[in-house]
């Protein structure tokens, strides 16, 4: 039986402790240990949802592999950063992307040590696959394996300019956002319906929103004060991608030399094909595909066919 963990380690500023989770294989580890990275809304709780075969986190373990997953400053295990315990106006909109660059630096730093390995894997979802890949683009001894999950770029993208721009020039985000938001149940549902082409309930078994939700807000424990309950979560991953959805990349990928996989839902409308593709041809990785994953959105690793997506990514860490 695998067994999970909380972790803290400090941010390389000394600003704050950092949660890392670790699941630890239920035998010996056969393969390098694996560290994932989360988007912009969910947190790492999006790995490893409490129902049964949905967390991808067991799912690694359960090959033979210690499996990490980092909260950056802000979301769910380090939601505690002074900045976040502030009115949400005091501040402008916390935890870039440069900030959990330096934030999986340390996560990578720390498991490197703790499993006396030179390099492991990583994975990042979204928002998370920027880090990641930006990441990897100077740190190419300790990534062994990347794997990029519903990848983001550089690409025009209209339906989230709407959404997060400034209804006066969608080049910059929108000033209203502060450091942070809070996100109820029913912005969860919304957030989720909005990435899916078509019903939402061909991709989603019932339930799946409430347990996501319930996992989350038990992470922020300022849920319950108030009405209804809702989590916080930084804004700072809005002002990143009010660039990429501008088209304008935020790190050079060319500089990425370990294997790559892309992987995305087939219905997803935030990561779409057409960068995903634009992605795999700026990376300068001599291995690297992309795969799309039918009756798949954007949260596709806790979907009905999130089996396919867990399956590609194991197959591509079994790489040497």
């Amino acid at each position: 039986m695998t067994t999970k963990r909380l972790l803290r380690i400090e941010t390389a500023d000394g600003e704050m402790a950092l949660g890392l989770w670790e699941v630890a294989p239920a035998g010996e580890a056969l393969h390098p240990p694996v560290l994932l990275m989360h988007g912009a809304s969910f947190g790492s709780a999006l790995f490893d949802l409490p129902l049964a075969g949905y967390s991808l986190m067991q799912e690694l373990a359960n090959g033979g592999r210690f499996v990490y997953a980092i909260d950056v400053r802000g979301y769910g295990a380090s939601v505690g950063h002074d900045v976040m315990n502030a009115p949400p106006d005091a501040h402008p909109p916390f935890s870039r992307a440069r900030h959990a660059v330096a934030d999986i630096g340390v996560a990578v730093s720390a498991i490197l040590q703790r499993r006396s390995v030179q390099s492991i894997d990583v994975i990042g979802f979204s928002w998370g696959s920027i880090i990641a890949g930006w990441y990897a683009s100077g740190h190419a001894a300790e990534v062994r394996r990347l794997v990029l999950y519903a990848p983001l770029f550089a690409e025009k993208n209209a339906m989230w300019l709407d959404r997060i721009g400034d209804p006066a020039d969608t080049r910059r985000l929108a000033g209203h956002f502060g450091a942070y938001r809070l996100i109820t149940r029913d912005d969860v549902f919304a957030r989720w319906n909005g990435d899916v082409s078509g019903d939402p309930r061909d991709v989603r078994e019932d339930g799946v929103v409430e347990k996501l939700f319930e996992t989350l807000a038990a992470n922020d424990p300022r849920s319950g004060l108030h009405h209804p309950p809702a989590f916080r979560c930084p804004n700072g991953a809005f002002a990143d991608l009010i660039e990429v959805f501008n088209g304008r990349p935020l790190y050079d990928p060319r500089a990425i030399t370990t294997p790559v996989l892309l992987v995305r839902g087939e219905r997803d409308t935030t990561s779409t094909r057409t960068d995903m593709q634009r992605l795999q041809s700026a990376i300068g990785s001599a291995e690297k595909s992309c795969l799309e994953i039918p009756g798949g959105s954007h949260f596709l690793c806790i979907e009905k066919n999130h089996m396919s997506l867990y399956r590609a990514i194991t197959a591509h860490l079994a790489g040497n």
